[in-house]
């Protein structure tokens, strides 16, 4: 299958075709040749914990248990896979558009949902230090990982101790077209953020694409987190986009060693890499990079 973006035929992987985080949109080229084109789906998912609401964030579709695990991770909320008693998700029944002139919706969204329910003792005084309205604290846009936060101290997070890895700068370089050659969604819609894992020889070990950054990291993390391979030492994040605060801190609560994105790195994000002692490479690209030092 293939499809017209910008002028040029792109083809559309197999394994993309069939996505829920693809839709079919009509347009016209030119203003002339009605057409078809493929976009993604950028769609609320709320995440309720032993029973309440947490957060809704706005994501897409896909992997959707890997998501919470992953948020619930970077929170604090839980150590690893074992503080999860169960977790399922369940999808919403798309609703038609309410009526009124008074409110004008743009779309009707399916009300797909996360639930969780905490194992332990020490997990559940996790859950219990939070906010009493935590469905405030946290609320997400696809853009945003430090929503709905209420003071500063929200912002801080203790992370696992990391253990410094060392890798060659051609390694650090290849790393963004391995990531690319893996975005079958991006290579479908040209609009969609990734993350991926890879060991110190270069392996990919997993990789996920979401509309929102944080939500592909916290998708990759929570894939590890569910299979009781957290902290993630020895391993090598890569993002598609630019290393910003929230992106390294997920990264630092997941015990990543080291670090790669394909755009820069801002103020706040060199300072937690270099004083945690995190490798953080950016810019990074055949025969370029930017290696952060303290």
């Amino acid at each position: 299958m293939r499809r017209s973006r910008r002028g040029y035929d792109r083809f559309v992987p197999p394994d993309a075709a069939d996505s829920p985080g693809l839709r079919s949109v009509a347009v016209r080229r030119r203003g002339e040749v009605l057409d078809r084109d493929l976009i993604v789906v950028e769609e609320p998912l709320e995440i309720r914990l032993d029973g309440k609401p947490l957060v809704v964030t706005m994501r897409t579709p896909g992997d959707d248990e890997e998501l919470a695990a992953g948020f619930l991770h970077a929170e604090g909320l839980i150590a690893g896979g074992e503080g999860i008693a169960s977790l399922r998700a369940v999808a919403g029944g798309r609703k038609p558009p309410s009526g009124g002139a008074a409110r004008i919706r743009v779309t009707a969204f399916a009300g797909d949902r996360v639930e969780v329910t905490l194992a332990d003792d020490a997990a559940r005084a996790a859950a219990d230090s939070a906010p009493a309205e935590p469905a405030r604290r946290f609320r997400a846009t696809a853009a945003c990982g430090v929503c709905g936060k209420e003071s500063l101290d929200d912002l801080e997070r203790e992370h696992p101790p990391i253990e410094p890895l060392a890798c060659r700068p051609a390694l650090f370089e290849a790393l963004p077209g391995r990531l690319r050659a893996a975005q079958t969604l991006f290579e479908a819609t040209g609009g969609i953020h990734a993350a991926g894992l890879f060991t110190p020889d270069g392996e990919l070990l997993c990789v996920r694409e979401d509309i929102g950054r944080h939500n592909a990291v916290d998708k990759v993390v929570g894939h590890f987190v569910l299979r009781g391979a957290a902290p993630l030492r020895n391993r090598i994040l890569v993002v598609s986009g630019r290393a910003g605060f929230e992106l390294v801190q997920k990264a630092l609560m997941a015990g990543v060693p080291a670090m790669v994105s394909v755009g820069a790195a801002s103020s706040v994000a060199v300072d937690m890499a270099t004083a945690a002692g995190m490798t953080l490479y950016t810019f990074a690209g055949r025969g370029r990079g930017n290696l952060h030092v303290a």
